[in-house]
């Protein structure tokens, strides 16, 4: 059979073959149809439901914060205290024991080796204090250079 032309044939015989390729694209459509009418609704599905009231005081209980500053020299303060750094978990275990909540705030030079600095996290982590953020301070905003306009 030549493509583009039609087989000439002698007999008026129904045709027997049947051309499924329009079946089967029809056939996923509707598959893939039924897939997000079955979805959809999961997808924007919430939880519903209408929670008791009860008068609660303010939660006033801020963490205290633990200064623990490393200076270019190596030195180690915590509150203004100088410490040694095998000093630090103990002194940090008490504090937080006089304290509810407890949060360390570790100022490092950034001249310190980052040696220094991991053996002082480490002392950090053994007095069972988990709340430790890392102070930065923000770079100023650049100033571009530039001429004064020309004056006429």
């Amino acid at each position: 059979m030549a493509f583009g032309e039609f087989e000439k044939r002698q007999s008026h015989a129904p045709m027997g073959e049947i051309n499924v390729t329009p079946l089967v694209d029809v056939m996923l459509v509707l598959v893939l149809v039924v897939i997000f009418i079955i979805a959809a609704p999961l997808m924007t599905s919430a939880l519903h439901m209408e929670l008791p009231q009860a008068d609660v005081p303010p939660d006033a209980a801020r963490p205290v914060l633990f200064e623990v500053v490393l200076d270019s020299t190596g030195q180690l303060t915590v509150d203004g205290q100088p410490l040694s750094t095998g000093q630090l978990a103990a002194a940090l275990s008490l504090r937080a024991a006089a304290a509810q909540t407890t949060e360390v705030q570790l100022k490092v030079d950034k001249s310190v080796p980052y040696g220094k600095v991991a053996e002082v996290l480490a002392e950090i982590q053994k007095s069972d204090l988990h709340s430790v953020s890392l102070a930065v301070q923000s770079a100023a905003p650049k100033i571009q250079p530039t001429s004064p306009p020309p004056r006429n």
